[in-house]
């Protein structure tokens, strides 16, 4: 069964914001290239300076358009009592499913862009490594990582 619930929407602001920055990187080693080629390498072939125009039109695309639409598009998740479905992916679709016994830690982890947008992630460490819920309205990530902590509690109370 597909698990019911998204990530924030605004969500996909903060990955075009985090493309954004990646773009304004390239663009600026773009144009220091121009200026040592314009300034001391004057006899050199520039065709090469096309890698990072083509970097900086690829992260336009991919970053701005396709990675925040799939992103949005593709990520689920859905806590259960026993369990949690995590559904993420941009090309290839992953499933996971997290029994709530086996879940060892829980964090919150907010970015300093995240926090402008009240948004968290919650990572949920197992044995087996980590997995995330991106994106979440703050207060929401908030409850649901005291609800799991709480169930975990629970669960370990009631084998003792």
């Amino acid at each position: 069964m597909l698990p019911r619930y998204r990530m924030d929407k605004k969500g996909m602001t903060v990955e075009r914001i985090g493309s954004l920055i990646t773009i304004s990187i390239f663009t600026l080693i773009f144009i220091i290239l121009l200026v040592v080629f314009e300034i001391w390498l004057k006899d050199v072939s520039k065709w090469f300076l096309s890698i990072p125009l083509a970097l900086i039109v690829f992260t336009c695309i991919y970053g701005m358009i396709i990675q925040p639409y799939y992103m949005y598009r593709n990520f689920r998740y859905e806590i259960h009592d026993d369990e949690i479905n995590i559904k993420s992916g941009i090309f290839m679709i992953r499933e996971t499913t997290i029994p709530m016994g086996r879940i060892q830690n829980v964090d919150l982890y907010e970015g300093f862009i995240m926090r402008k947008y009240h948004l968290a992630n919650i990572t949920l460490s197992t044995a087996g490594g980590n997995e995330t819920i991106q994106y979440l309205n703050k207060d929401k990530a908030n409850d649901l990582k005291h609800a799991i902590q709480n169930r975990i509690e629970n669960d370990f109370n009631q084998h003792k």
